[in-house]
């Protein structure tokens, strides 16, 4: 019990900052969130970003800042790793832990694969392209076969890796989510429904009580993609 106060009272207070979307920051939102971590969801305008940029160590979001307010962590992954091992939805077994490692990593290229998909193209040759590539044979839909795969081999009941809830199943849940949100132009709402271990996946993380109360207090300002399923 002390040690799970005194990991919590390190990130009691922290500051996430990025911008008013799902995007990269939610996955770390919902850990905090589960971790009943006080925290400030800061939501910059996009027209912010100009000027805060160049203060950024990587030029990028989102950040977190401890309570101290000096102390900055910088890059989605390594955030949600921070956070993960501080609100223990991050294995301490070394195996899962590289494994968990391993299904961020592969997540990350659904969103740069997709987006290079028709890239330069006119609009609906690449609300084409992108439909292809989540098609069978396509780049997206091979990364989301691979994913599917990997839940198979390395979770059981729902979740991504293990048995239970990690930060792997949370940025799993958020990629996908934002893949058919319309983010993408072209990508079809069902893009997700050949792949059943990424769906089941999916419901655990939505039905948690928790994130169903996150959300339930965002009202109507997120995608239907985060919707109840």
């Amino acid at each position: 019990t002390s040690q799970i106060i005194e990991l919590k009272m390190l990130l009691e207070g922290c500051k996430l900052t990025y911008f008013g979307i799902a995007g990269r920051g939610e996955a770390t939102r919902l850990a905090l969130t589960i971790g009943n971590i006080k925290f400030t969801d800061q939501r910059i305008a996009f027209p912010e970003w100009k000027n805060l940029k160049p203060t950024t160590t990587w030029g990028g979001l989102p950040f977190l800042t401890l309570a101290d307010g000096s102390t900055e962590i910088h890059q989605q992954r390594a955030i949600l790793r921070f956070v993960g091992k501080e609100t223990h939805l991050y294995p301490t077994d070394s195996i899962k832990a590289a494994k968990v490692d391993e299904l961020m990593d592969a997540l990350e290229d659904i969103g740069g694969k997709t987006n290079a998909a028709g890239q330069g193209l006119a609009q609906e040759e690449k609300e084409a392209a992108r439909k292809a590539a989540c098609e069978k044979g396509g780049v997206t839909y091979g990364i989301l076969e691979n994913i599917d795969k990997f839940i198979a081999a390395n979770g059981t009941g729902g979740h991504a890796v293990g048995d239970s809830m990690t930060v792997a199943d949370l940025l799993l849940y958020t990629q996908t989510s934002n893949l058919v949100s319309g983010l993408f132009d072209g990508v079809p709402t069902d893009a997700l429904d050949p792949f059943s271990y990424i769906d089941a996946c999916r419901k655990v993380v939505r039905s948690d009580p928790v994130v169903s109360k996150w959300y339930a207090g965002l009202g109507d300002t997120m995608p239907a993609s985060y919707g109840q399923l």
